[in-house]
């Protein structure tokens, strides 16, 4: 009887990859729902109200003593690195004192964990302060990013998207006399499409949608 275990084994697997391409579960397990591990890589992006964003990965470089990659975000760079169980971000929290930029908080922290899932939630903080010129500058920072459900996009271009929700919330004080706390609060809904990565962004005062993807090598 051990000889029919072999032809079993191999049914079940080739029964497994072949419905990949049916099994909506299958192929989101497979796909790359933030693919920004290919140098080359572009997104153009239509900004509601007018104007465009380009995304793209530049090179791969070392932040924080880590090796990662480095994306040109319309003018500004950012810092990724992306492993098999989770992305992490290169967050870098600064503010303007008596005309000098103060450095608050830089770190690695970890934005998403693979493979999402319907009613996942995270939730990363930071509290630290600065001494700059004599002055306390503190800083209080903290997201929470919750999974909705699968989704199509709202301009109904992608499929299989996973809708997610971020709330940040920022508090910068300078401790001195005639300031009171900065207070930023930020939600923000996206979708990320498989092996595309995110074709749409809503907050209450913009709006980004995936015009085009070009994938890199």
């Amino acid at each position: 009887m051990r000889w029919l275990a072999v032809p079993a084994v191999l049914v079940l697997i080739l029964t497994a990859v072949t419905g990949c391409s049916r099994n909506p579960l299958f192929f989101r397990m497979g796909a790359g729902y933030y693919p920004i591990d290919h140098i080359g890589s572009q997104w153009e992006y239509s900004i509601d109200g007018g104007g465009t964003l380009i995304v793209s990965v530049i090179d791969q470089t070392e932040k924080g003593e880590r090796a990662c990659y480095r994306i040109l975000s319309g003018a500004d760079y950012t810092y990724w690195i992306a492993n098999d169980g989770y992305l992490e971000f290169y967050e870098d929290h600064r503010v303007m004192f008596n005309g000098y930029e103060v450095p608050l908080y830089q770190a690695w922290v970890t934005w998403l964990d693979w493979p999402l899932t319907t009613g996942y939630s995270r939730t990363d903080s930071a509290s630290t302060f600065a001494v700059n010129q004599g002055v306390t500058i503190s800083h209080d920072w903290r997201r929470t990013s919750i999974v909705f459900g699968i989704e199509t996009s709202p301009d109904g271009r992608w499929e299989q998207c996973y809708h997610l929700r971020q709330n940040e919330t920022t508090i910068n004080w300078i401790r001195a006399a005639g300031f009171e706390p900065e207070t930023t609060i930020v939600q923000r809904d996206i979708w990320l499409a498989p092996d595309v990565g995110l074709v749409a962004r809503v907050t209450a005062d913009s709006s980004l949608t995936l015009v085009e993807y070009l994938q890199g090598n």
